[in-house]
């Protein structure tokens, strides 16, 4: 607890001094600030009591009361050639640092957990490819990769590659990726590829509705390579937007349907597919707060019973005059938008 405290203090300590170091005082006693380092802390804590899914025989229901604390701190050195050390306790665990470096030419992001894949940190950049739905997504989103390079600008295209810092360890030279994202005569070009897995998709706008078309090869868990190819639409229909797939996965075809719509402040979106998995979602403001109801027919991996439908159904208060104080009631089994179980939580952002 000691450490704890001497951390913090140390912290604060830093974050005042940086703050000072990037103010300077005008003729007259006005300051501005300049472009020095600087350092940035911010994070969220929150107090919760969840009563958790029965998953195994005599597994325990009882309510819970637990908090966690997520803090980042972010260190800026700007200029042409720029760094930024980013350091993060998650979850109550300290988590190691990332340096991103950025010159005129690439960008690089060196880190031992949450290397910068762009808008999802730590993602592999094969993730850069966009596939459709229900096609197999090369790479994964997040935690995945020790090191990024991107080239932002290589002739109008993003260029990157990512991978593991340790290629003694097995298997890590299979999770090198690289990945591309660009335009050319009015189509958008993404594309991905990882140890024996790519795709290819491209998509531009025609008569109003976006159309995509992708084209993968996906090498599975047992080391046998399946085809994957695939189109969707996406069309407004007066203040609708109707969304239509159709994908053919090692040769058994799937597809389908989406609508979603803006009625009295509510995001309303419901879809079916040809497994037969039912979708609705509704978000939006009901009174002093934020509705989130969510249903999915397909199972749930977190209940005990694998028929359960995947459910998440909360509400939301923010506390007037505060910056990001929340009070929250919910009911999860997917652990997306809520924490997993039936819980009331008040979270804090800093």
């Amino acid at each position: 607890m000691k450490k704890a405290l001497l951390t913090t203090t140390a912290l604060v300590a830093l974050s005042s001094a940086a703050f000072a170091d990037s103010v300077a005082v005008r003729n007259g006693g006005t300051s501005h600030h300049t472009h020095a380092p600087t350092i940035v802390f911010h994070g969220e804590a929150n107090i919760k009591y969840n009563i958790p899914f029965k998953k195994v025989a005599g597994g325990s229901t009882d309510g819970v009361i637990s908090s966690d604390v997520d803090l980042d701190v972010t260190m800026t050195s700007p200029g042409a050639y720029s760094a930024t050390v980013s350091y993060g306790m998650e979850g109550n665990n300290i988590a190691g640092a990332t340096v991103t470096v950025g010159t005129p030419l690439l960008d690089i992001s060196v880190g031992a957990t949450d290397a910068r894949g762009g808008a999802e940190a730590g993602a592999d950049a094969s993730y850069l490819y966009s596939d459709i739905d229900r096609m197999s997504s090369i790479g994964e989103e997040e935690d995945n990769s020790d090191w990024y390079i991107k080239l932002p600008n290589f002739g109008g295209w993003t260029v990157a590659a990512s991978g593991k810092a340790d290629q003694s360890v097995a298997g890590a030279s299979e999770q090198t990726s690289v990945g591309l994202t660009g335009s050319v005569g009015g189509l958008s070009v993404t594309a991905g590829g990882k140890n024996d897995s790519g795709g290819i998709s491209v998509s531009t706008s025609l008569m109003g509705a976006t159309v995509k078309v992708a084209a993968a090869n996906i090498k599975n868990a047992a080391g046998a390579n399946t085809q994957e190819t695939g189109v969707s639409v996406s069309m407004p229909l007066g203040g609708m937007t109707l969304a239509v797939n159709s994908t053919t996965v090692d040769g058994t075809a799937h597809w389908g349907v989406d609508v979603s719509t803006t009625v009295s402040g509510f995001a309303i979106s419901v879809g079916t597919d040809s497994e037969e998995e039912n979708k609705f979602k509704i978000t939006g403001p009901l009174g002093p707060v934020a509705l989130h109801l969510e249903y999915d027919s397909d199972d749930s991996e977190l209940t005990p019973l694998t028929t359960d439908p995947t459910i998440e159904a909360g509400v939301t208060y923010s506390v007037p005059g505060t910056k990001g104080t929340t009070i929250s009631a919910s009911y999860s089994n997917d652990d997306d938008d809520f924490d997993e179980g039936t819980q009331v939580k008040m979270a804090f952002k800093f």
